[in-house]
């Protein structure tokens, strides 16, 4: 087969171009790539899979790294990542959200453990909140 170029390495009448588009040759598949293989596309596994795993507290540090690998890959791919970038967004929010939940959980422990210290074991009333320290 030919590409319609005579010996001299000249485009020739069967393949003449035409407005960036090349008539007389043979056609290509969709998703072939120049060279007439078959382009990669990357799969949605792992934005879907960071998508999902970005609600689920610690479970969304695996959400973000995931997400992220998906977007920068989708990316080269020139494929829409949107979902990737949500999945990033709500991994920040979701662990920001967690830490400050595990923060105020820390603290308000200490706090009734230093007010059990102070008042000694048994139940008492202080400004109508009721302790019980053993």
């Amino acid at each position: 087969m030919t590409d319609g170029r005579d010996q001299n390495g000249q485009q020739g009448q069967q393949g003449q171009q035409y407005g960036g588009q090349q008539y007389g040759g043979v056609p290509q598949a969709p998703g072939a790539g120049p060279d007439g293989g078959a382009v990669q596309r990357p799969s949605r596994g792992f934005e879907i899979a960071g998508f999902v795993l970005s609600f689920f507290g610690f479970l969304a540090i695996a959400g973000l790294i995931m997400s992220t690998i998906s977007f920068r890959r989708l990316g080269r791919a020139g494929q829409p990542r949107g979902l990737s970038l949500a999945g990033i967004i709500i991994s920040i929010v979701v662990l920001l959200l967690t830490l400050a939940f595990i923060v105020a959980a820390i603290v308000g422990a200490s706090t009734l453990l230093e007010t059990c210290a102070d008042l000694g074991p048994g139940t008492h009333v202080v400004d109508g909140v009721t302790y019980t320290c053993s």
